[in-house]
């Protein structure tokens, strides 16, 4: 097998069983057969995924750090019922400590906001592919506050954990140039081929949701259209973004400032003029359709990352307007993910209509020295899921010179307010302005809480294309050194915590009855009891079934993890047998064989033959 492509059985190991067989293949990608090799249906009830409870996913306990966030992250505050992931976003007070990582001096912070963040950081990660999920948004579609994303990282950052970021975050980028403006990103980029004996390495950022809520209306006129065409155009909340954020960007003596549109020579050619291959237009010029509604994202053409010398990061993004219905119903979403620094892409789609793609071509395109150009990313990525509350996505502005607001100080000379809790009844005294603020707060009540609902997430590969990887630490572009050299700047309170992430619990989460103990679990384990009968009759259930004794959840060796055996036994932080986190990383990589040789879903397998054969070899 080449390295790094996945086999069948390998793919296999981190399909949810419970993912319907008309959806293991689809046809995509340039009409190639994918294969699925990742799922999540979310079909257990009360999941938790707590640090040392998933192994897939991880949801922080933290506050959020970017973008003027005003949300304390609870993991309590993503689970799962009725076949569904839940994110909650709550007004809600949290309280927390930090701790100065060189002497543990204590820091106590408070936020008003309480909501979710889930990753599979270091879990699950691939290199190309498509993504596909289906979700409802939070809140409600015509009302701004919340910022519910789904998205996508290279490994080498974890979201929030900022020590991680610099330097690396978005690269994407591996030639050693000799212009000016190349060598001042060998000074900016952390991991630069100039600088090192590997690849120059970095975590460029796919962002597949950003959703904005609201009812405000973008209206623009003289909007430049390919073939020196020209339209007005209005663009409505609420509106999804959809980006590729990479670096190096454009020089800053070159770039398009916001809110303006680019000049000529400011911007990547296919974004704008607007028509375009990058849009899919159902024409070439200013009469032509596009439906939804989309635009250039002229509110993000990037920021900088890097100041002596200056050097930014580029946001190709497109605002599109969607359907109020995404907040009231399921909707399916779909991105498509081709590495290469000749052909690579990333399109996303809405159904089967391609709205928004950016190219290998496109990025030659960028204006500014021809050894200075990003690449589609060639990094193990991985998949995040939280709703963000901030005043810079969707908040409604306000007036300062508005008599109400000039007395009481609650809106800046910017046009933004200054009072942002919505149960403060001081944010609340100009009804005018701050009505909306007061509604937000019914969004989040504590008990009727906004929540982001996620049916599934998909994700397929070609397993015949040596570009489509799985794993987070690939032969090629690996992360583990790299992340375990510097392993304190991935880690959130490392006064107090040596790692970043938990080696999984195996069983012994609280129970009542079996039912308790991970329903998919327990029926894969039913039905494996039922097979093996069938062969003999002496042969005991116990240990393919999950089960409750004395008031604890015991779970299946080698079969399904987790407190409640929820989660199956695959990756490098599984725990898999036994109640020692002794020897917790070989179980997983263990794992992995055996799951290679039979297959992790494969539920009518004796179990006694693989302790014996785990015997063999510790």
């Amino acid at each position: 097998m080449t390295p790094g492509i996945a086999s069948a059985d390998e793919a296999e190991n981190w399909v949810d069983p419970s993912t319907p067989s008309s959806a293991r293949t689809i046809t995509g990608m340039n009409d190639r057969t994918l294969t699925l090799v990742f799922s999540d249906e979310f079909v257990d009830v009360g999941r938790s995924f707590a640090d040392g409870h998933d192994t897939r996913w991880t949801s922080e306990d933290r506050p959020g750090v970017t973008n003027a966030g005003l949300q304390y992250y609870n993991s309590s505050h993503v689970t799962t019922s009725d076949g569904l992931l839940r994110i909650r976003t709550t007004r809600q007070d949290a309280d927390w400590t930090e701790y100065d990582p060189n002497d543990g001096t204590v820091y106590n912070f408070s936020r008003w906001y309480q909501s979710g963040m889930v990753t599979t950081w270091n879990k699950f990660c691939f290199t190309s592919g498509v993504m596909e999920i289906s979700f409802q948004l939070p809140g409600a579609a015509l009302r701004g506050g919340l910022w519910p994303a789904f998205w996508m990282l290279g490994n080498l950052v974890r979201p929030n954990y900022m020590d991680s970021s610099n330097g690396v975050w978005p690269y994407s980028y591996q030639e050693c140039g000799t212009s000016e403006e190349a060598q001042e990103i060998q000074q900016a980029q952390t991991y630069h081929p100039c600088n090192a004996s590997n690849a120059g390495r970095g975590s460029p950022e796919i962002d597949i949701i950003e959703a904005q809520p609201g009812d405000f209306t973008l209206q623009y006129y003289d909007i430049d259209f390919i073939n020196n065409y020209t339209r007005s155009y209005a663009l409505e909340r609420p509106l999804m973004s959809s980006s590729l954020q990479v670096a190096p960007g454009v020089h800053p003596d070159l770039r398009p400032i916001t809110p303006a549109f680019p000049e000529p020579g400011q911007w990547y050619p296919d974004l704008y003029p607007m028509g375009g291959p990058a849009y899919n237009y159902e024409g070439n010029n200013g009469s032509a359709t596009d439906v939804p509604p989309r635009l250039l994202n002229n509110y993000w053409y990037g920021q900088p990352i890097h100041e002596n010398p200056q050097v930014w990061q580029d946001g190709l993004s497109c605002n599109w307007h969607h359907d109020p219905n995404f907040y009231t119903q399921q909707t399916v979403l779909r991105t498509e993910w081709q590495t290469g620094k000749d052909d690579g892409y990333v399109r996303w789609y809405f159904g089967d209509e391609l709205l928004f793609e950016v190219t290998a071509e496109t990025l030659r395109g960028k204006p500014g020295a021809a050894d200075a150009i990003p690449e589609i990313p060639f990094e193990a990525m991985y998949l995040i899921l939280n709703t963000d509350v901030s005043p810079r996505w969707g908040w409604n502005g306000c007036n300062p010179n508005d008599p109400c607001l000039a007395a009481t100080g609650l809106c800046s000379t910017a046009g933004e307010l200054t009072c942002l809790d919505c149960a403060d009844p001081a944010c609340l005294v100009c009804p005018d302005t701050t009505g909306w603020l007061q509604d937000f707060c019914q969004d989040v009540a504590v008990d009727n809480p906004a929540e982001f609902l996620i049916d599934y997430i998909r994700v397929y590969q070609d397993l015949n294309d040596a570009s489509h990887t799985l794993g987070c630490n690939p032969p090629q572009y690996p992360t583990r050194d790299l992340i375990e050299a510097q392993k304190a700047k991935y880690i959130f309170n490392s006064w107090i915590k040596d790692e970043p992430l938990d080696t999984i619990q195996h069983g012994s989460g609280v129970c009542t009855t079996d039912d308790d103990c991970g329903q998919t679990a327990l029926a894969q384990g039913r039905q494996a009891a039922q097979q093996e009968l069938a062969v003999d009759n002496t042969t005991s259930s116990t240990t393919t079934t999950p089960r409750c004794e004395q008031g604890r959840c015991v779970c299946p060796d080698f079969l399904w993890t987790g407190p409640h055996c929820q989660s199956p036994c695959v990756g490098d932080y599984a725990r898999c047998f036994g109640n020692s986190p002794d020897g917790a990383k070989n179980s997983g990589a263990v794992m992995r064989s055996a799951t290679t040789w039979m297959g992790i879903w494969g539920v009518g397998m004796v179990v006694g033959a693989w302790l014996g054969w785990w015997s063999l070899v510790v």
